[in-house]
């Protein structure tokens, strides 16, 4: 479209004319050759490289947005910020007394700089294991007679369950299995309380003759018995092998009884003063025995 280059009418007072303004990035007229301005090409010159003496004596360093190699002044050291929690690994240094800032950085994370060592860790209390004897005590080697000097002996795992132990001299004997099934017995053959067999209808503790037997292959079922001598001989032990110890008869006012006692899989023998003018119901109360009621018990009988 051809602009509108005609004046603007003056003789007309209630006419205006709009004229509508040239953009501002409307293409010019293109015009000849011949009416366009010439001047004269002007070659850039070459810039003399700056030599450092030059660079050294300004006084005043312009500005440059590039990469100068020319030598210049180091740069300011960086302003102080203010410190910041560090969460990460720090490897510097802690400042030296006197000359602590004002506000010391808090780390949450790992120190490799100098610092004072930690407190060592108290190991953790070792448990004694399940089944764990309560004290060392001599086996029945080592042990000739069970009294005053060495009131107790205790058999290890082998010893405990092999064969039969055998108890010479004894008057009454009375047992406790682990149901806390009691009974008491004689060499004579009389019993009391409730016998506990084992598995092939044996005795746990009982007589053969005028020796106790303790069956040592159920050991495991037996809780503690007891062995009470009226004489003047002493009580013997006996196991499997052929290891024996006695048991001291004592004196006129008092005397020992043989206190048997099973510890997870062990057997422990003590020597137990009591007063010799003691009766068999006193000793067992003594020792917290409660002789169980024996029920005998019979067949169903059908109608």
């Amino acid at each position: 479209m051809a602009l509108n280059t005609s004046p603007t009418r003056t003789d007309v007072g209630y006419l205006r004319r709009r004229v509508k303004p040239v953009a501002a990035a409307a293409v010019p007229v293109e015009q000849p050759a011949s009416a366009l301005p010439t001047e004269p090409r002007q070659t850039e010159p070459s810039r003399p490289s700056p030599s450092p003496s030059s660079s050294m004596s300004s006084s005043s360093v312009p500005s440059s947005s590039g990469l100068s190699l020319s030598p210049s002044a180091p740069p300011a050291p960086a302003p102080a910020r203010s410190a910041a929690p560090s969460a990460g690994l720090s490897l510097s240094s802690p400042t030296p007394a006197g000359n602590e800032p004002a506000t010391a950085p808090v780390s949450t994370g790992l120190s490799l700089g100098h610092s004072s060592p930690a407190a060592p860790a108290v190991p953790p209390r070792a448990s004694a294991p399940e089944g764990s004897l309560p004290f060392p005590a001599p086996g029945i080697d080592e042990v000739r007679e069970l009294g005053d000097d060495d009131p107790v002996l205790r058999l290890n795992a082998r010893e405990s369950a092999i064969g039969s132990l055998i108890v010479t001299g004894a008057a009454s004997a009375v047992w406790e299995d682990d149901e806390l099934v009691t009974g008491a017995g004689t060499p004579d053959g009389s019993t009391t309380g409730s016998p506990v067999t084992t598995p092939g209808n044996r005795p746990l503790v009982g007589f053969d003759d005028s020796d106790a037997l303790v069956s040592l292959r159920h050991v495991r079922r037996l809780r503690r018995a007891l062995f009470v001598s009226r004489g003047t001989e002493p009580l013997g032990v006996q196991i499997f092998d052929g290891a024996t110890v006695t048991v001291s008869p004592g004196d006129e006012k008092r005397m020992f009884v043989l206190y048997l006692l099973r510890i997870g899989g062990v057997i422990e023998l003590r020597a137990e003063p009591v007063d010799r003018s003691a009766s068999d119901e006193s000793i067992l109360k003594q020792f917290s025995f409660v002789l169980t009621p024996f029920l005998v018990t019979r067949a169903s009988r059908s109608r």
